[in-house]
């Protein structure tokens, strides 16, 4: 989706341009594009028939870069994207939350502490994220207002999850039950889930 919508934001385009813009929206980070993959997707694309290729250019002795542009199949495949994404909800597998799913099997002390490191971490990362805001350095004036928006959710999404952190610590440390003890007593282990 995201190499489809570059390279029709800026058609005819080349690899390295579509590379440039992504790195430059930070897309690696939150769209899960790596740089390296860029070329081998327009390829694919081209190869789906959702791309063309309309000729190529060299710059000196640099080898030639082939530009491409959107097929009217690769217009319908990026608008069927588009809606799939904007108008449902995908759950992204994380792994935190498959850990978060087994901590009973760890001393609470450990998941309480793991927890606020969790909240330091995004807190840090958010304030980052906040200052390069404010500061104009994320989202110049050259770039569109939705950059600015994306990373204002990134930033909410955070403040969510910290607080979310930093309450279910305290609960632990307070001594909150993790299980009942009739399902406690199912469970193998040797766990103490009121204890540990």
């Amino acid at each position: 989706m995201m190499i489809l919508g570059v390279v029709r934001l800026l058609q005819p385009v080349h690899g390295y341009d579509v590379r440039r813009e992504l790195l430059s929206w930070h897309a690696d980070r939150w769209a899960n594009v790596q740089p390296g993959s860029v070329y081998h997707a327009l390829k694919k694309l081209a190869d789906e028939g959702a791309l063309r290729e309309v000729g190529s250019e060299q710059v000196g002795a640099r080898p030639a870069r082939t530009r491409y542009e959107v097929t009217d199949k690769g217009h319908e495949q990026l608008r069927d994207l588009l809606t799939t994404y904007l108008w449902g909800q995908q759950g992204g597998e994380d792994p935190f939350l498959a850990a978060f799913s087994l901590m009973i099997q760890l001393p609470r002390a450990e998941v309480a502490a793991a927890l606020r490191d969790r909240a330091r971490r995004l807190r840090a990362d958010s304030d980052g994220k906040r200052a390069a805001l404010d500061s104009g350095w994320a989202v110049p004036d050259n770039k569109p207002t939705h950059v600015r928006w994306m990373l204002e959710l990134d930033i909410a999404r955070a403040e969510g999850e910290i607080a979310w952190c930093e309450r279910v610590a305290g609960e632990i440390e307070a001594g909150t039950p993790y299980v009942s003890p009739e399902l406690a007593a199912r469970w193998q282990g040797g766990f103490d889930f009121a204890t540990e």
